[in-house]
């Protein structure tokens, strides 16, 4: 065996000479890098424990960055048109929305109004609403015509053609080429003076609409018709004369000066009193004492004051109620008709339409006497009688039905010869007076 000094002596050498080679030639364990770039690693083993370190040779130089490149160009500019609709409130405006898009982040953005879309004339108009036969109604009359074209108009109720179809007195209408004074007034009804569409007119308990017809006797003012309202479906109707009622079908068509709203049928011409009770039979014992069977003055005068005094309400008890109360003499019935009469003696004071009557409200009667007015559930109560039946236009004012006889007389004794007890009807003679008690009217 070798003494380990020596061994130690030879493997330090050896390893001094591979170093110095490798060191000369870049290669063993050095790596080359190219120019100017070595790597070498100097390795010493002691015994324990060995160590290893790496270094560059400092002639290194980094390479230079690549020259600098010009930015790309982009030449992609999008541009596109898109339409759409705005709703408002109260009108429809159609806009042309342009958007252009350039790069980078260039956003331009235009609006143009559509055009205005054109609304149509009343004649138009009612064409396309089905009206074509009512249009012919009042394109007969020159004058009824130029009303309707005038700015005085500005709500129509126009009957459908279904509705003329209907009617045998329609269809002669239209074999003729002139309107009658009658018909005329009947076209003057069905123009309003307002501008009302489907909500005001669906207010409840109505809506009082002033019309084109100036024949009304009513200090001045022009005829009115009024909405009324079911309150269990929304559906409206238009009250006029003799009480008659058309259902509302088409509402809020728009024309150049308003509206139009399609009907049932046309509108009645409102008649005085007099004649109004008589187109109805469950009101003749009230039509009895009005016209006093002819042979009373005081009724004939009061038939007078109720048929041609301006602004006049009349509340008109059913038969059915007459007959709870039993015989009224002629010496009675002039304390019975003014005790269901109020006359408003100035535009200040509203005639009694059934909208103007307001809970609360005490109205004064031509007997001397005063009735309240409430409200209850939806139905109005005049002095404790229900109004049965509303709006009942008349000439001079409005009248209404109710189910109660307004501070009825007292019956005390039995009807004395010469008088027909009441039960059913009126009894008015000239001679015989039945025994009642009357309270203060």
């Amino acid at each position: 065996m070798w003494p380990r000094s020596l061994v130690v002596a030879i493997l330090l050498e050896v390893t001094t000479s591979i170093v110095a080679a490798n060191a000369d030639t870049g290669r063993g364990h050095g790596h080359g890098y190219g120019d100017g770039y070595t790597s070498r690693w100097d390795t010493t083993f002691p015994l324990a424990p060995s160590t290893r370190t790496k270094y560059h040779e400092p002639a290194y130089t980094a390479p230079a960055p690549p020259p600098p490149v010009a930015p790309t160009s982009y030449h992609h500019t999008k541009e596109y048109t898109k339409e759409y609709t705005k709703e408002y409130t109260k009108e429809h405006t159609k806009w042309e929305e342009t958007k252009t898009y350039a790069h980078p982040h260039t956003y331009t953005k235009s609006h143009k109004p559509y055009p205005t879309p054109t609304i149509p004339s009343l004649e138009d108009a009612l064409i396309n609403a089905g009206c074509s036969k009512f249009l012919a109604f009042i394109k007969s009359d020159d004058d009824t015509w130029a009303l309707y074209n005038s700015a005085r108009v500005r709500t129509v109720f126009a009957p459908d053609d279904v509705s003329f179809d209907s009617n045998t007195t329609f269809r002669a209408r239209l074999r003729r080429r002139e309107l009658t004074p009658e018909e005329q007034q009947q076209a003057d009804l069905s123009a309003e003076a307002q501008l009302t569409d489907l909500s005001k007119l669906r207010i409840v308990p109505g809506t009082v609409v002033e019309t084109n017809d100036n024949s009304a006797n009513l200090l001045g003012g022009p005829q009115v018709v009024v909405s009324e309202v079911d309150t269990t479906t929304g559906a409206v109707k238009i009250a006029s004369g003799l009480g008659n009622e058309v259902d509302l079908k088409t509402t809020d068509i728009q024309y150049t000066n308003g509206l139009i709203h399609t009907t049932s049928g046309l509108l009645t011409n409102p008649l005085i009193l007099s004649l109004t009770l008589l187109s109805n039979p469950s009101l003749s014992t009230f039509n009895s004492l009005l016209h006093g069977l002819g042979k009373s003055n005081l009724t004939t005068r009061t038939t007078e004051k109720l048929d041609f005094t301006p602004r006049v309400t009349v509340f008109i008890p059913t038969n059915e109620a007459f007959n709870a109360v039993g015989s009224i003499s002629p010496n009675q019935a002039l304390a019975v008709l003014d005790g269901h009469t109020i006359i408003s003696n100035s535009l200040a004071q509203p005639v009694g339409y059934l909208p103007e009557l307001k809970n609360g409200q005490v109205l004064q009667t031509e007997g001397g006497g005063s009735v309240a007015i409430s409200v209850r559930d939806g139905e109005t109560f005049v002095g404790g009688a229900k109004i049965v039946q509303a709006n009942i236009i008349l000439p001079n004012g409005v009248a209404h039905v109710v189910n109660k006889v307004l501070a009825a007389p007292i019956q005390t004794g039995a009807a004395v010869p010469g008088t027909v007890p009441g039960a059913g009807r009126a009894a008015l003679v000239a001679a015989g007076v039945v025994a009642m008690a009357l309270p203060s009217w």
